[in-house]
């Protein structure tokens, strides 16, 4: 497997183990723009002046985020009329390295158990062994297909 991936793979590995706690803070019942807001004792009057839009404007904005239809770009706004700093990240739910070598894993035992199969029907199956998926996966299981169907 190409160094490259794996080492852009650790990387993201370690922002993970950085991040993780934040993939816990992602929903507020209210939103964060109408959290934030209140907690500072902002009206929505108030915080529309700062974004220049209307009273009404506000309203949808923090509906518009408590649904996920809000824009990316709307957010950055609201947090910088709010003093805050806006944090976009995908967080894996798993370390990416080890996404990828169960992916391997998969694919490899798929694939051998199809050349296990036609063994099977001529009589010279031989198993298959942890160290027969290590070698598989080290010789024929190129990264960029791992995504690929079938």
């Amino acid at each position: 497997m190409k160094p490259s991936l794996r080492s852009a793979r650790l990387a993201v590995d370690r922002q993970r183990n950085a991040t993780a706690p934040l993939a816990k803070l992602a929903r507020l019942p209210h939103g964060w723009i109408a959290t934030i807001r209140g907690a500072l004792g902002m009206t929505q009057e108030v915080f529309g002046a700062r974004l220049k839009i209307p009273k009404q404007r506000v309203s949808q904005l923090e509906m518009r985020e408590r649904t996920g239809d809000i824009k990316l770009a709307q957010l950055r706004d609201a947090a910088e009329a709010l003093n805050c700093d806006l944090v976009y990240a995908f967080v894996p739910r798993e370390p990416l390295e080890e996404t990828v070598q169960r992916r391997a894993r998969e694919r490899a035992l798929r694939e051998l158990k199809a050349v296990e199969r036609s063994m099977q029907l001529e009589d010279q199956a031989t198993g298959i062994s942890e160290e027969r998926i290590r070698d598989y996966i080290a010789r024929h299981i190129d990264e960029k297909d791992l995504w690929r169907d079938g």
